[in-house]
């Protein structure tokens, strides 16, 4: 049986992707393991975009820090809401990509929406090089 984890995802100004992101941007988690949102930076949140049937939204509304667990399989989209349109999102993929179809659609979606040409493919880029 696998013993819970908690991961830490922070929320960043500047990061390794570049400006306004979240780090690790992508993450692969087991079901029931949490991760922490970490306010690393002041000003951001961190709230589903798209997620897999059945799971329940998560929003850190502004707070230091979060535990968000995660009981549903598949992949979440999520997003920082004043910096959405500097691509300022996230994937987390639970166990499996069952929803990946799904998914590709909802980043084009978010992604039509971003303002910052040099990171408008930032997620479609990490879903393409993390989700098989």
């Amino acid at each position: 049986v696998h013993a819970a984890e908690t991961h830490v995802v922070k929320m960043l100004n500047t990061g390794a992707l570049g400006t306004m992101v979240f780090e690790p941007a992508f993450i692969k988690i087991n079901a029931g393991d949490s991760i922490n949102f970490e306010m690393s930076d002041a000003g951001h949140n961190a709230v589903t975009v798209a997620a897999p049937a059945g799971s329940v939204p998560f929003d850190t509304k502004y707070k230091p820090s979060t535990l968000v667990q995660f009981d549903t399989n598949g992949i979440y989209l999520y997003k920082c809401s004043p910096h959405a349109m500097m691509a300022m999102a996230g994937l987390i993929q639970v166990s499996d990509a069952n929803n990946k179809s799904k998914m590709k659609t909802e980043i084009e979606k978010f992604e039509s929406s971003v303002m910052i040409p040099a990171a408008k493919t930032r997620m479609s880029d990490l879903f393409t090089k993390n989700i098989k």
